[in-house]
C-alpha cells in the first residue's frame, strides 16, 4: 500500500467508474449520426463526427479538419489519459500544473454538443428545413458529463489531501 486513504486511487472506485463510462460512451458518441437534417421535407442526412471529420479531409478543409478533430476527439482522449495518471498517482506526486490541465480540457468537454445544438437550432429555423439531434450527440455527450464528474471527484480528492500552504 502506498498509503493513500483509498486503494481504488484518488476519487476512489466512483472516479474510476466515471472514468470508464466515458470511455464506453465516446467511441458511439464518434462513429454514431450526431445530427440529422432534412430539406423539403423528403431528403434527409446523417452525420457523425467521423464522417464530418471524413468529408473536411475531401474537401480539403485541412485547417478545419485538423481544428474540429483536434477538440472534438483529441481533447476527449487526452483528458482521459490525463484522468487515468492522475486517478492512478498518489495526491504529493500530482503536480498544480497536472491539475491545471485538467481543469482547462474540462472547459472545453461540451464546446462540440453545444456547437451541434446550435447547428441544430439554426438549421430548423427555414420553412423547407429541418434538423434532429440522434444518438451519437447523446453518447458523445454523456461521455463529455462522465469524464467532467470524474475531473471533480479526482481535483476534489487530490486537493483534500495535499498539505494547505499558506
Amino acid at each position: 500500500m502506498d498509503g493513500r486513504a483509498d486503494p481504488h486511487g484518488n476519487g476512489g472506485a466512483l472516479a474510476r467508474g466515471l472514468i470508464a463510462l466515458g470511455l464506453v460512451l465516446f467511441p458511439p458518441g464518434i462513429f454514431l449520426p450526431m445530427l440529422e437534417t432534412t430539406r423539403f421535407l423528403v431528403l434527409t442526412e446523417q452525420y457523425s463526427l467521423l464522417d464530418t471529420l471524413a468529408a473536411l479531409l475531401a474537401a480539403r478543409e485541412l485547417g478545419l479538419f485538423l481544428l474540429i478533430g483536434l477538440f472534438s476527439v483529441g481533447t476527449p482522449l487526452l483528458k482521459a489519459a490525463i484522468l487515468i495518471l492522475v486517478h492512478r498517482l498518489p495526491a504529493e506526486q500530482i503536480t498544480p500544473y497536472a491539475m491545471r490541465a485538467i481543469e482547462l480540457l474540462g472547459k472545453w468537454s461540451l464546446t462540440d454538443v453545444l456547437v451541434v445544438a446550435i447547428f441544430i437550432v439554426l438549421w430548423s429555423s427555414g420553412p423547407f428545413m429541418g434538423a434532429a439531434s440522434l444518438p451519437g450527440l447523446w453518447f458523445f455527450a454523456a461521455s463529455a458529463v462522465s469524464l467532467m464528474l470524474a475531473s471533480g471527484v479526482i481535483a476534489r480528492d487530490v486537493r483534500a489531501a495535499l498539505p494547505v500552504s499558506g
